[in-house]
């Protein structure tokens, strides 16, 4: 039995701490925005240079994000392999994280030619920067995922918080009085997150010593080289459609800045996701005849709390976009709605993905996700330079609905679980359809976009209390429980 309200009780502090660093971004960007400060062209180029970052990061965390959260599980009981364990996941880091910057630094004479526009062909003004942040970023993702895991709330919170304040002041900081343009911007969250990462390389290395363990290194990338490709086909699916844009900066600006607040949604989602899946995992451990009931239960919450969190977050961010912003950036508020419904997605993948992970079969992730990408980047190619930044709208639509089927299925060989598949799949596809549905209609005869937001927010809160009874009629009786009369 779950106590329900302990567990929204958790799962909300978690997931707040998680996305502390994000909420602020989305506070910052106004900050810096304006007629007189950074204008749609400049958020274009930030666009572009959080691909490279992301990039970065995925090359120097190389998978050992899910790695240690996983593998933490084989090796806690024993503190000599915990440390070794977690030892040798940072030496990783920083050994290829030193690798990068050393390259960054001799190929930044020459990488600014790539891009077509001036105010970014000065690459080694700002690229080593962004090799910066991205290294420090694998190294704070580990350190607050390992909290996570071990259920240490205080670092957590004291970590996600510390690197938070640290990057959004820097960044106001630099481009307002340093450097007015999204050069400033790079540099503020290099220094920001460098301070972080030297933070925690500190109390990781004072706590667990410095090891490096072959027999836990082999058995680390065995597991994590399959997620590290994934994580790569991950980085081309969700940036791709930038680089199709880049000859139209401001466009690409305008889209990208709806996505900003996109983003934010889906690092609260990933937020309940780290805080699910540990318990999740812990259930499979335990075997799924005992443990169907609440994997089922947990995976339902997980649905209705991502279809709340991105519901009720699109209007407060069309009104934050439409009052704070001065430039054309403001163009994409109208872009909210369908933005943020994609993400619903994400959390169906989520779900379908755990028992995947659990039972280490990782290179299915490459295999599936490798046809998801070729499927996004033809579509991009096909609609992206004709239709702009719909194109790449409707190329993350096709994709990803063809992932979460994949997956679904696979999920189903590996670990079979009797889903109740309205609430998990069918549901969740009929609000992504409604909210396409809206937008073609809001462009074809110029209805308001705070009107179709509305439409769609009723068709969804619609759904979950006829759909979803159970859950909160559970959660104001404060536990999960089964009932035969309800198929969950």
């Amino acid at each position: 039995m779950i106590n329900l309200k302990e567990h929204f009780k958790l799962t909300a502090v978690y997931t707040f701490f998680a996305v502390f660093p994000a909420l602020l971004q989305l506070i910052v960007y106004p900050v810096i925005e304006g007629k007189d400060r950074l204008g749609a062209e400049d958020f274009g180029y930030l666009a572009i240079t959080e691909a490279i970052i992301t990039a970065v990061f995925i090359i120097c965390l190389f998978g050992t994000g899910n790695g240690i959260a996983r593998l933490y599980y084989d090796n806690k009981e024993n503190i000599k392999d915990y440390n070794n364990l977690v030892s040798t996941v940072l030496n990783g880091i920083l050994a290829r994280g030193m690798l990068l910057i050393g390259i960054s630094v001799i190929v930044s004479p020459f990488a600014g030619n790539f891009f077509p526009h001036e105010a970014m062909q000065n690459f080694n003004e700002y690229g080593p920067a962004l090799f910066i942040s991205g290294v420090c970023r694998a190294i704070i993702v580990v350190a607050v995922t390992l909290y996570r895991h071990e259920r240490r709330l205080a670092l957590f919170i004291i970590i996600s918080v510390i690197a938070g304040l640290l990057k959004a002041s820097m960044q106001v900081y630099t481009v307002l009085v340093h450097n007015l343009s999204f050069v400033g911007y790079v540099h503020g969250t290099a220094i920001g997150s460098g301070v972080t990462a030297i933070i925690i390389i500190f109390l990781i290395y004072k706590s667990c010593g410095l090891h490096f363990n072959k027999k836990i290194n082999l058995s680390l990338y065995k597991f994590s080289s399959p997620l590290f490709f994934s994580d790569i086909i991950f980085w081309g699916l969700l940036f791709a459609d930038r680089f199709f844009l880049l000859n139209k900066p401001e466009e690409l600006g305008i889209y990208d800045n709806a996505l900003k607040f996109a983003i934010g949604v889906q690092l609260i989602i990933q937020g309940l996701s780290s805080a699910i899946q540990p318990e999740i995992f812990r259930f499979l451990k335990e075997g799924i005849k005992t443990k169907e009931k609440e994997i089922k239960q947990l995976s339902n919450i997980f649905m209705l709390e991502s279809l709340f969190i991105i519901t009720v977050a699109i209007i407060p961010a069309m009104l934050f976009i439409s009052i704070f912003y001065e430039t054309s950036l403001t163009a994409s508020a109208g872009l909210v709605a369908i933005v943020f419904v994609r993400f619903i997605l994400r959390a169906q993948y989520l779900v379908f993905s755990w028992p995947i992970m659990f039972s280490k079969n990782t290179k299915l992730f490459f295999t599936l996700n490798l046809m998801v990408l070729i499927i996004c980047l033809f579509f991009n190619w096909l609609l992206t330079p004709k239709i702009g930044y719909y194109g790449a709208i409707i190329s993350f639509f096709i994709a990803f609905i063809f992932q979460v089927f994949a997956f679904k299925i696979a999920q189903n060989k590996t670990i079979p679980i009797k889903w109740n598949y309205k609430k998990i799949l069918y549901f969740p596809l009929i609000i992504v359809l409604t909210a396409a549905i809206l937008e073609i209609l809001k462009l074809s005869i110029n209805i308001n976009p705070y009107f179709t937001s509305i439409i769609l927010i009723v068709v969804v809160f619609s759904g979950i209390f006829l759909l979803y009874k159970s859950e909160i009629n559970n959660f104001l009786k404060g536990k999960l429980h089964s009932d035969k009369h309800n198929r969950k």
